[in-house]
């Protein structure tokens, strides 16, 4: 699977009614927790194989907030300086971190999850990125949330 990944905001009218539906689901999982998936996919009529495709694809964008929030995860080398870079970057591009996680390192790779307040990066989601994938010893980065 390709990692340059693209995304969209798109009217809900034009969304097919499976992931309607999975954001129904997702909605309904925040408020219940205790909820298990097959009780909350079969309330709205959705398989459960349905919402595991699109679970983690669509995330709803909230428009009475101003800022820009956006959580990414990131697969790295366990090198030195590598957290420190990273930042610089997000820094550059005038993001503000919100909050930093990273795991301990197993076999000198590691994860770390930032949530970062993009509302004067100027570049797109995309490419913000693109641009930390960029970084020596960052092997992968992927987008988990954002909010708009």
């Amino acid at each position: 699977m390709s990692d340059n990944k693209k995304f969209y905001l798109i009217r809900e009218d034009v969304l097919p009614e499976s992931i309607k539906k999975t954001l129904k689901v997702k909605a309904l999982l925040d408020c219940e927790p205790q909820l298990s998936i097959f009780d909350a996919v079969r309330r709205f009529d959705l398989s459960r194989s349905a919402y595991y495709k699109y679970k983690d694809t669509i995330f709803p964008v909230d428009n009475s907030k101003a800022e820009r929030h956006v959580t990414m995860l990131l697969h790295v080398d366990d090198t030195i300086g590598l957290l420190n870079r990273v930042l610089e970057h997000i820094a550059k591009e005038q993001g503000s971190v919100l909050t930093i996680h990273q795991s301990l390192p197993i076999k000198e790779k590691t994860t770390i999850t930032i949530t970062l307040d993009a509302t004067y990066v100027e570049l797109t989601i995309n490419e913000l990125l693109d641009r930390l994938k960029k970084v020596d010893g960052v092997n992968q980065v992927q987008l988990i949330g954002m909010t708009m």
